[in-house]
């Protein structure tokens, strides 16, 4: 026999066993009256071959689903069952209700060489992750917020003079160069207690770039690489294969673990989230002193050797939430910010009336902004809120089954350890919840409007006890940076402006090629 023809035979009995399976998956869901959309690796790679966007694959998937006209739909997705829900009742029950039985979001193996990425928030399980929420959550309240505001308005303040500079040589630029400085220089200030040093040149600095390569991008290399590590964790561990750059993970590991030694040896206090995390450990060795609640001594029993709270905010894990911070504040965020200007640029009747609003709060606040006039303005929340529904940064959630579950409305019984998605991305185009869902509209989100809104088919930063902590901090953020620019310059579409918007192939949403507008400064 021929080596071709020893090749073949093997590539038929492989396409013989394929189908074999998804025959099988397909009558696993059927048989109880589920839908079944086929198998998400295939969806996965096809995508990737053809340069479909990873959010605009969620769209495209919900869109084929709807059309079954079902509540939920089944698939399977390297190896593990998963459940698409398109019910917001559905979605309530998982996400609310029925929490208990999906506490643990839905992240795959994590190889020995991320050890940033094992210890952060986003992707603890069980009682670690309660526990840990338990202690950061309070660094998150308004008060700790209003703390850092001032530190949030310097940066919001270095972007403009950062634009004008920018606009005296060209009549407009891409927009994610400025707000990639902004957000970075919101983050090493407010969080890792650096100076960014990023309005000080044109270039990227070296605390922008480390954050970049904290971006997951589903392209190239970095696509092949996640592969290996979510089909074949023996490989990618002798590979020394790692979700994020090991570069990225020494630099965070060192700057911020000098910034902790430097301060306790000269026992000084921050204002920024390191010392909020510093404060949160000595709560917690208090507590070990004989403070500690039923839950938090439960919690601690069963934890397994090293992986109490107290060596989750150590000088590790508190490397690992600032970084948690910069992976979310530098990609999503920025996210927000960009689309919100690109919504602004195409709807100038919007802008005009954010800025009649700025101007007036601006006036009643002495030419300054304050926490409390940022979050008092409703028409900038309802921008906000629309360019968070047509342009959500995380277009899908998922989380996993810690105990099996009866799905609500079906005869399906979901088994521990398959998982539930969620497609935001798709709910928030959905006519049925969002009339003329294409169209940028903020008065849906004004108050008398807003009571009408399914609030589990808009899920920006998910719900329940597993949302995203970092919901107040973010929306402080993305709201003071929109404020300052729309104060400060007319934003306008470009010749290089997408229209329409065209999204590259990364974990969140980023403009094709950048996002170019004008823009032209108003003179007060």
């Amino acid at each position: 026999m021929s080596i071709f023809a020893i090749v073949f035979a093997i590539f038929a009995l492989l396409i013989a066993l394929l189908y074999f399976l998804e025959q099988k998956n397909r009558r696993h869901f059927e048989s109880k009256g589920i839908p079944y959309r086929g198998n998400g690796t295939y969806s996965f790679m096809f995508n990737f071959f053809t340069g479909i966007g990873f959010v605009d694959s969620f769209t495209l998937a919900y869109k084929q689903a709807k059309s079954l006209h079902p509540k939920v739909v089944g698939s399977t997705e390297f190896g593990i069952t998963k459940l698409l829900v398109y019910d917001p009742e559905i979605i309530k029950s998982v996400l609310v209700k029925d929490f208990d039985h999906f506490v643990d979001r839905g992240i795959f193996y994590i190889p020995k060489n991320d050890y940033l990425f094992a210890k952060m928030l986003l992707t603890l399980r069980g009682d670690q992750w309660k526990l840990l929420r338990s202690k950061l959550s309070p660094t998150f309240t308004t008060g700790k917020i209003k703390r850092l505001f001032s530190l949030f308005d310097q940066s919001g303040k270095k972007l403009v003079k950062f634009v004008e500079d920018e606009m005296r040589t060209n009549n407009e630029m891409d927009l994610s160069s400025g707000y990639s400085k902004f957000a970075m220089d919101v983050i090493a200030s407010a969080v890792c207690a650096m100076d960014s040093k990023a309005f000080e040149q044109r270039e990227p600095s070296i605390f922008e770039k480390m954050g970049d390569k904290l971006r997951l991008n589903f392209g190239g290399k970095g696509m092949l690489n996640l592969l290996v590590i979510m089909l074949a964790p023996p490989l990618a561990e002798f590979l020394g294969l790692s979700v994020f750059n090991m570069e990225m993970q020494s630099f965070f590991s060192f700057a911020i673990k000098g910034s902790i030694h430097d301060r306790q040896k000269k026992n000084e206090k921050g204002n920024d989230f390191i010392q909020l995390m510093l404060e949160a450990r000595e709560d917690k060795l208090k507590a070990e002193e004989g403070e500690l609640s039923t839950f938090e001594k439960d919690a601690e029993i069963k934890s397994v050797g090293k992986a109490s709270t107290g060596n989750m905010l150590d000088d590790t894990g508190i490397v690992a939430n600032c970084v948690l911070f910069v992976l979310a504040g530098f990609d999503t965020t920025q996210s927000l910010m960009l689309y919100s200007a690109y919504a602004l640029a195409l709807n100038q009747d919007v802008q005009d009336k954010l800025r009649k609003e700025i101007e007036t709060t601006l006036e009643d606040n002495g030419g300054e902004f304050s926490y409390e006039s940022i979050h008092k303005m409703t028409y900038l929340d309802m921008v906000i809120n629309e360019t968070l529904r047509v342009y959500p940064p995380a277009g899908l959630l998922e989380r996993t089954a810690t105990q099996d579950y009866q799905v609500p409305g079906t005869d399906y019984l979901l088994k521990k350890g398959c998982a539930v998605q969620i497609p935001v991305a798709g709910l928030h185009q959905d006519a049925k919840y969002f009339p003329e869902p294409e169209k940028f509209d903020p008065e849906r989100f004004s108050m008398e409007n807003k009571a009408k809104i399914n609030q589990y088919a808009y899920l920006p930063f998910g719900a329940g006890p597993r949302n995203c902590i970092g919901m107040r901090f973010a929306l402080t953020e993305a709201k003071l940076a929109i404020s300052h620019l729309v104060h400060n310059f007319r934003i306008e579409p470009s010749k290089k402006t997408l229209i329409p918007m065209k999204y590259t192939n990364e974990n969140s949403l980023k403009p094709q090629g950048g996002m170019f507008l004008a823009l032209n400064k108003i003179h007060h």
